[in-house]
């Protein structure tokens, strides 16, 4: 019973694999990526933006589904029959934001379904038959222009809801959205929800208490009553801003409210205690009620923004019960037509002990007095001072030296002049300047539906990473004297891209800064003439020179990049977007510079192939990881250029240039290269061997270039190299040698996509290798096609019928055959591992048996000691010639002679015989043991002859000299030991000791092995 048992336990796990590795080859077929997690019990499908106009067959595991972004104009219950286990459902803008037809009871099977978002599928209401246990459910950017109370009633668990952008300027509804009251009661769990940009004129009624988040922005509500957030206790966060927009120079669509500004009641927020968050902005708010803020104590962001509160700004007392605020935004709240001399802050701002985000930009004011900033100088937790786009021209010089504790001090876009070594402010010169069009912000850009939000990051994060920064980009800062900075105090990054600035740094500009370790001088017309430019700046980091091509592109100006070498610290430099075809610097030199950013100039015109002034240009940067040369025109990189680049550069870009041939050898000479980017280039072919080229590689990107070829085991040995991209090139075929087995492959992804190739019967091998590899091919369903023939154009190429390849009965001749080579080969081989010394023995024995086999008999004794040992190590064999025969044969009180394989035997005789005939005419065997020595063929077939002596003579004639320490947990060995101890010998590790040796193996051969025997042991050993 219990064998019949375990032969259906095992019968099953063989199924049980097999189906597990069906279920693997089939998932490559698969349009959508498919990711399982066992921990976590997880499958994840994703089937983002596939072009796919049908749902594809899904595992019945599936928990998350993403099929958004694509071209389905239709689902049926059909398609997500089996998937009960779904718990996140994203149809996203399914049909490319058109309308989908959504069959009854689509929904209705997904009893575990716990979010599911449906936005941007022309959907007018909302659907019906959505799972009872739904939490999270998102319509945006539909067409539901109504709700009522029967909306939600079959949804009665959802904790979030997403409804913005139903019926706005970029969805016009022609009507305005109607909530009817109590159409969220029944919603008891509800904690958020989002009715942003819906044509909404009225709070909604009758909202759950159990609600957390309210966002009504840029609607059409043009009063807020005093009931209208009765009930809502547990609210923390409200946004209502933008539903009176301030029309003047809106970027959108603007419709101004009846009565210009938005009407509060004053006790409307009377009832929100818990309130963290208030976004009044874009409201066109001319005065604040202090009432507004008598209960929310607790507020830690306040957005007011795009208002009319310039004079509240001075005069306003609503922050005197704000202690807890830790961000306020009063930007671009300027006075229509005015360009006030100064702005002074309220003194309650000196109430605001828990500030640290203040903004204050686009207020419009001309100058920064003693006052104007006074009401901060108290605040120890400030560290954003956002004072931009106000159009300042001067600042009280000694103003920020009491702001010492702001971390960040945002100045840009103003009109700051330099100031003169006398102190004063320049405004004679430089007025008009304007900004680049095409320079980008250094700040991310207001988005195109949040425009009264601040932007995430007002700097760079490395920037700010840096320490305390100054951001004066944009100004009028045309030059600059050591004057210009005495008053900031310590600055570790200063930005001043887009100032105009056009003098030549002479190391004197930053001598108030000596701290700066992260400067940006990028959309100047920076003059780089002297050694000495930055030199005061001895722990600057980063170097930020782009977009300065104004003097790069004038011949005869001098180009000097000599200071580099005296900015000890220096780890980045970015020289791109310079349009650099001349240097008078031949050679940068810097020992520090890890990264040097030199893309968008001209290397092709420098690195010609008959002008040789450049070739060191990058040589002395000793310590360069990372360098970036794409958009530089090259169309070849000469031998010697390569010779002439840092052996230690780790990340190489060189995109985007006109390269048609890469030396891929020439790469050797880069150890520690892991990154290497060739897109965009004209390439025709891959290294054949990258193991022997690039070992250390670990991604190679080789998009969009001319490859049509691979060679046969490129990657063979290539172990480090772990994604491959050979996206949008010209292979049309790939050959089964191309890609290693699995045994032998370390590559996680290959990208190939964009490639046209031909599924023809030359492909077969290709496509099985892809059916039986863990390799990641991203989009290998819906990218990697067929361009060829005609009729299978645009379908994929692991879809390829290989049967079409295959002849059925000339398949089973080859398996049969192969299988019977197989099992024929495995067993010749086990048996000659397990039975060679038996069958061997049998062999000889029955050989003498035959022929006539005489005993040799000891007495016979030509020599005194055969020396056996590993005549193909040099060393060894120079060791016996030279120190060990010259020290029994020549030396010591009695001649020794021995027999030595490479001086005694007769050339061309049989090698068993030779051993054999040496080991019976010699009195011992001595065997010179080292570690390669005791893995070999000849040091087993010794020891099996001499232990035959033993069996048929009863002479013990082995002596061990152990060269190296070998067998140290031989049994043999542990048992000779104890044996007969004598006869293993150890090459002493003092060479005081040699002569001691020497003597114990002139010992050890003359005296019988018998007799050397331990007491212990002696009497089981006789003669016979």
């Amino acid at each position: 019973m219990m064998i019949k048992l375990d032969l259906w336990l095992i019968m099953t796990l063989q199924i049980t694999l097999t189906l597990c590795q069906m279920d693997k080859a089939s998932l490559k077929t698969q349009p959508c990526d498919i990711h399982e997690n066992v921990t976590a019990m997880t499958v994840v499908v994703n089937c983002r933006g596939r072009a796919l106009k049908k749902v594809p067959m899904l595992l019945p595991n599936t928990t998350y589904l993403d099929l958004s972004e694509n071209k389905i104009k239709n689902i049926t219950a059909g398609d997500f029959r089996d998937l009960a286990n779904l718990t996140n459902l994203n149809l996203n803008w399914l049909n490319n934001n058109q309308k989908v037809l959504i069959g009854a009871g689509v929904f209705s099977n997904m009893t575990m379904l716990r979010t599911l978002e449906l936005n941007g599928i022309g959907l007018k209401d909302v659907p019906k038959d959505i799972p009872k246990n739904l939490r999270e459910l998102k319509l945006v950017e539909n067409k539901i222009t109504r709700l009522n109370s029967t909306s939600f009633r079959h949804v009665q668990n959802l904790s979030l809801i997403y409804l913005s952008k139903n019926c706005y300027y970029w969805n016009p509804c022609s009507s305005f959205y109607h909530i009817e009251e109590g159409s969220f009661s029944v919603l008891n769990k509800l904690k958020h929800l989002t009715l942003s940009y819906n044509n909404i004129t009225q709070v909604p009624k009758g909202l759950p208490a159990s609600l957390r988040t309210l966002e009504l922005a840029s609607n059409r509500i043009s009063y807020v009553g005093e009931h209208d957030f009765q009930g809502l206790d547990n609210l923390t966060i409200l946004k209502i801003q933008g539903n009176c927009p301030r029309c003047h120079n809106a970027p959108y669509p603007c419709i101004p409210c009846k009565n210009v500004s938005i009407e509060i009641h004053p006790r409307a927020f009377a009832g929100l205690e818990k309130l963290r968050l208030l976004h009044l902005a874009g409201n066109s708010i001319e005065k604040i009620d202090p009432t507004w803020f008598a209960n929310l104590s607790k507020l830690e962001e306040l957005y007011l923004s795009f208002n009319f509160l310039f004079n509240a700004v001075a005069n306003n007392v609503f922050l005197n019960n704000l202690p807890l605020l830790t961000k306020l935004d009063l930007s671009f709240n300027y006075a229509l037509k005015c360009y006030p001399n100064t702005v002074t802050l309220s003194p309650s701002f000196a109430n605001l002990t828990s500030l640290r985000n203040l903004h204050l930009r686009g207020l419009v004011f001309r100058e920064i007095q003693e006052e104007t900033l006074s009401s901060l100088f108290g605040l120890r937790n400030l560290s954003v001072l956002d004072v931009g786009i106000n159009f300042i021209v001067r600042a009280k010089l000694d103003i920020f030296e009491k702001l010492q504790h702001v971390k960040l001090i945002y100045l840009s876009e103003n009109r700051f002049y330099p100031v003169t070594v006398n102190g004063e402010l320049r405004k004679d010169v430089g007025i008009g300047l304007k900004s680049s069009s095409m320079m980008p912000s250094m700040s991310e850009p207001y988005p195109k539906d949040n425009v009264f939000d601040i932007p995430k990051n007002l700097v760079k994060p490395e920037c700010y990473a840096a320490g305390r920064v100054l951001d004066l980009s944009r100004n009028n800062l045309f030059l600059i004297s050591p004057k210009q900075f005495e008053t900031y105090g310590k600055i570790s990054c200063l930005n001043l891209s887009g100032n105009g600035f056009a003098t030549a740094p002479n190391g004197s500009e930053f001598t108030s800064l000596p701290d700066l370790k992260y400067l940006d001088l990028s959309f100047n017309k920076i003059d780089l003439a002297y050694d000495y430019a930055f030199r005061e700046l001895q722990s600057l980091e980063v170097l930020d020179l782009s977009y300065n091509p104004h003097y790069f592109t004038v011949q005869g100006v001098t180009h000097n990049l000599n200071f580099l070498k005296y900015l000890p610290s220096l780890k980045v430099l970015n020289m791109s977007y310079n349009s650099i075809y001349t240097l008078t610097t031949k050679t940068m030199s810097s020992k520090s510079l890890q990264e040097l950013q030199f893309q968008h100039n001209s290397l092709g015109k420098m690195w010609r192939v008959k002008d040789r002034t450049y070739d060191r240009l990058f040589e002395d940067l000793t310590n360069l990881t990372y360098l970036d040369i794409s958009y530089n025109y090259i169309e070849k990189i000469p031998l010697r250029i390569y010779k002439h680049l840092p052996r230690s550069i780790q990340k190489l870009r060189i995109s985007h240039n006109h390269l048609t041939n890469v030396s891929w050898e020439i790469l050797r000479q880069f150890p520690h290269l892991r990154e290497l980017f060739l897109s965009n280039n004209n390439i025709l072919k891959i290294s054949g061997n990258l193991s022997s080229d690039v070992p250390s590689l670990e991604f190679l990107d080789l998009r969009h270039n001319l490859i049509s070829e691979l060679s046969g085991g490129f990657l063979l040995g290539a172990v480090n190299l772990k994604n491959l991209d050979l996206s949008h090139n010209h292979l049309i075929t790939i050959n089964q040698s191309t890609f290693p087995s699995e045994t032998e492959s370390y590559l996680k992804t290959l990208s190939l996509n964009g490639n046209p190739f031909h599924c023809t019967c030359n492909l077969l091998e290709f496509i099985l290798w892809i059916r039986k590899t863990n390799v990641k091919i991203p989009r290998l369903v819906t990218a990697v096609t067929c361009a060829m023939p005609e009729e299978r154009k645009g379908l994929a190429v692991v879809h390829f019928d290989i049967k079409e390849c295959i002849d059925d009965q000339l398949a089973f001749l080859a398996y049969f055959f192969s299988i019977v080579c197989i099992i024929c080969t495995t067993f010749v081989a086990v048996s000659m591992h397990l039975f060679y010394w038996d069958v061997s023995y049998l062999f000889y024995y029955l050989k003498a048996r035959f022929t006539g086999y005489q005993h040799l008999s000891s007495d016979s004794c030509i020599y005194d000691a055969f020396i056996t040992y590993d005549t193909k190590d040099t060393q060894v064999s120079d060791w016996v010639l030279n120190h060990l025969r010259v020290q029994l044969e020549e030396q010591g009180e009695r001649f020794l002679p021995i027999c030595l394989e490479e001086r005694d035997w007769i050339p061309g005789s049989a090698v068993l015989d030779s051993l054999t005939q040496s080991i019976q005419h010699s009195r011992k065997t001595v065997f010179v043991l080292t570690e390669r020595y005791v893995n070999s063929g000849s040091f087993k077939l010794a020891v099996f002859l001499a232990h035959q002596r033993l069996l048929e003579e009863n002479e013990d004639v082995i002596v061990l000299l152990l060269l190296e320490p070998v067998l140290q947990h031989s049994h043999f060995l542990r048992l000779r030991r104890r044996l007969c101890g004598r006869s293993i010998l150890e090459w002493p590790h003092s060479p005081s000791a040699e002569a001691w040796f020497w003597q114990s193996l002139r010992n050890a051969i003359r005296v019988d092995n018998q007799a050397m025997y331990s007491e212990l042991y002696s009497r089981y050993f006789t003669t016979k």
